[in-house]
């Protein structure tokens, strides 16, 4: 079967994007290695050969995953960090106290989590930016 130019053109922007499936991107990095002269054409559109444009791509999509675990992670450290003990007398709240204040302890692992965990997202925000 031949391959007509055109369809590796058409084939490029997904490529790019990382849109393309991945017998599509085999596909265009074969036929630009058995066409050598076409290489020009590829790096401009931004899919070159070795792949590392659809590789940058991916390495993004996995960073931004570990960001959106880390937000998680977070989230649910801080809100256990922040966990309340409320004492109730006839259905009224009487009183509400932070249990990390009567149980410092056990809360101290937690919240170096909940800072680690901002901190790494932060850091990841940043390197996406």
């Amino acid at each position: 079967m031949t391959i007509d130019r055109d369809i590796i053109h058409d084939l490029l922007p997904l490529c790019q994007s990382g849109l393309a499936s991945e017998s599509s991107r085999q596909l265009v990095e074969t036929w630009l290695r058995e066409h050598p002269e076409a290489r020009s054409d590829a790096r401009s559109a931004g899919c070159e050969t070795g792949g590392e444009g659809i590789e940058a791509f991916a390495r993004a999509r996995r960073l931004q995953r570990w960001q959106r675990r880390l937000y998680g992670f977070a989230i649910g450290f801080t809100v256990l960090c922040l966990s309340l003990e409320i004492h109730f007398d006839q259905g009224r709240p009487e009183s509400a106290r932070l249990l990390a204040l009567d149980h410092p302890l056990p809360f101290i692992p937690v919240i170096l989590a909940a800072i680690a965990c901002w901190s790494g997202y932060a850091l990841l925000k940043r390197r996406l930016s």
